[in-house]
């Protein structure tokens, strides 16, 4: 792992091999700087941004979970032997208005995985991040589960935030997979009644047994009740087309959060949307304070992802990709090393 400068370490990421259509590891040499840690990987969570990546041949995962090993000489937040977490942000220009408001998902200058530093990733051995970019991980938390609350559960938390949700509110959840499942168990934490929507009908025992009171297929459109309506609509799907069929379910001056992630237009019917008074609200990476605050959250509330164990080895990423790719995780794929 280290090179003959103690300063310098070799990382080792699996990547996909689109010539071959394999994942194969390659290394990259990488010196330790002064704000950094060097975290020794255990665990990482599989997420659809990891197939939207692994075409680029970039180092792949974004929800690592390890041990510190070695501290720059100015980091000041972590000590060799913590246990350590991060997700998709690795850098920002610490400078801008909103990162100095605390938004330094929204830099101009924000780099994350696969848009930045594409040479390591959380299913490898080892990676280095800085500090201010890095999460401790709390006891309660089992590094199993914790890989996915870095992006999945940071992301939804910062969703429900941004959508000022109450414990009053109705929370609708579109698409049950990573993403919604974690919606799910976060809006039902919070106090809120769930509907989720999903076009798979074979999903509704499990939404229900996640705690969700409605489920809805919008190819099956049926009325609901009007103390049903939906106030806060979180869009966890791989993909929206339109925002139509789900206008007829929301209370009058509904939020809903695009979160998304996809390069198509989303269509919204004009007038529907706009005399009830809507609104729609973008969020995608977790702020610092929230993503802390999540952890937080989590253990407050004894939140436990529904995960799926994987090797980290070339056969163990290959068929994670393979049931994530094919709509079969139930509901976030962990990657664990045996090393």
């Amino acid at each position: 792992m280290s090179s003959n400068n103690a300063s310098t370490h070799r990382l080792s990421t699996f990547r996909y091999d689109a010539t071959h259509q394999t994942f194969i590891q390659k290394s990259a040499l990488r010196e330790l700087g002064p704000n950094e840690v060097l975290i020794k990987t255990t665990h990482s969570g599989i997420c659809f941004t990891d197939v939207h990546a692994k075409e680029k041949g970039c180092g792949l995962g974004h929800e690592g979970v390890g041990r510190v090993e070695k501290v720059g000489l100015a980091v000041n937040a972590f000590e060799s032997g913590d246990r350590a977490g991060w997700g998709w942000l690795h850098h920002s220009c610490g400078r801008c208005k909103v990162c100095v408001e605390g938004y330094r998902q929204y830099c101009s200058e924000a780099r994350g995985f696969a848009f930045g530093e594409l040479d390591q990733g959380a299913f490898g051995d080892y990676a280095i991040w800085n500090q201010d970019f890095v999460y401790h991980i709390p006891d309660q938390i089992s590094s199993i589960h914790a890989g996915p609350f870095m992006c999945a559960g940071a992301s939804v938390y910062e969703a429900l935030d941004a959508a000022n949700t109450k414990s009053s509110d109705r929370v609708g959840v579109v698409g049950i997979g990573g993403l919604g499942h974690m919606a799910i168990l976060f809006a039902r934490a919070m106090g809120c009644a769930v509907t989720a929507f999903s076009r798979t009908d074979t999903k509704e025992a499990d939404a229900r047994a996640l705690g969700v009171d409605t489920f809805i297929n919008p190819d099956s459109p049926e009325k609901i009740a009007k103390n049903n309506a939906i106030d806060v609509v979180l869009l966890c799907s791989n993909g929206i087309t339109s925002l139509e069929p789900f206008l007829p379910y929301l209370a009058r001056r509904a939020r809903l959060v695009l979160m998304t992630i996809q390069q198509g237009p989303v269509t919204v019917p004009y007038m529907p949307f706009v005399l009830p008074g809507h609104q729609i609200i973008a969020s995608t990476e977790a702020s610092r304070k929230n993503h802390i605050a999540m952890l937080e959250f989590v253990v407050r509330h004894n939140i436990t992802p529904w995960v799926q164990t994987f090797p980290m080895t070339a056969e163990g990423v290959a068929e994670a990709f393979s049931t994530l790719e094919k709509g079969q995780m139930r509901f976030r794929g962990v990657l664990a090393r045996s090393d």
